[in-house]
């Protein structure tokens, strides 16, 4: 999932900050034993809205130092690309059988569709699609896309509990309108 948090242009004291503590970027890239050429890019951004966040909260500057605010942000920021790496790795394995039409939920169920006719195969797509409610399709369009129950709940800031009863009831649905 995406950072939710959105850049805007820094002002003339945030620039020259951010240039006056750029060598923190570095350092923890060095710190971590990450390479700079590759993660320099995933970091930056969330450096950028570090300096933004410390220079505009007084509170936070009196609990932290800056360097320990960036670290956490960049922290994040790695720990984010790395999720999404993991994610498309799981979803390799995961899709291999079921894709999605970027514009609505198309389920493609391979060994399905070679066995009925196409105008069975849309039929069977429609009363899935019919079946679900929107907060199922997108539980279910993230799983194909390779992210854990635990994942899916964290992304879009549901009670794990919950996202485990919805994607029980897409498996019923797809597995009725499967054996119909």
């Amino acid at each position: 999932m995406e950072n939710k948090e959105q850049l805007r242009p820094l002002t003339r004291e945030e620039r020259k900050f951010s240039e006056e503590n750029y060598h923190l970027i570095m350092d923890f890239l060095k710190k971590l034993k990450l390479d700079a050429e590759e993660f320099f890019d995933i970091v930056v951004f969330d450096f950028l809205l570090s300096v933004e966040k410390y220079l505009n909260d007084p509170q936070l500057q009196a609990k932290c130092s800056f360097e320990a605010v960036s670290y956490m942000y960049m922290k994040r920021a790695v720990f984010v690309h790395f999720r999404k790496q993991k994610a498309q790795k799981r979803s390799t394995g995961v899709g291999s059988n079921i894709s999605l039409d970027s514009m609505g939920m198309n389920i493609s169920n391979h060994s399905t569709m070679e066995t009925a006719s196409n105008m069975e195969y849309r039929e069977m797509v429609k009363q899935i699609e019919n079946g679900l409610t929107e907060e199922q399709k997108k539980i279910f369009s993230d799983k194909v896309e390779g992210y854990s129950l635990k994942e899916i709940a964290d992304n879009h800031g549901i009670k794990q509990k919950r996202a485990y009863k919805q994607f029980d009831k897409v498996k019923r649905i797809v597995t009725e309108v499967m054996e119909a």
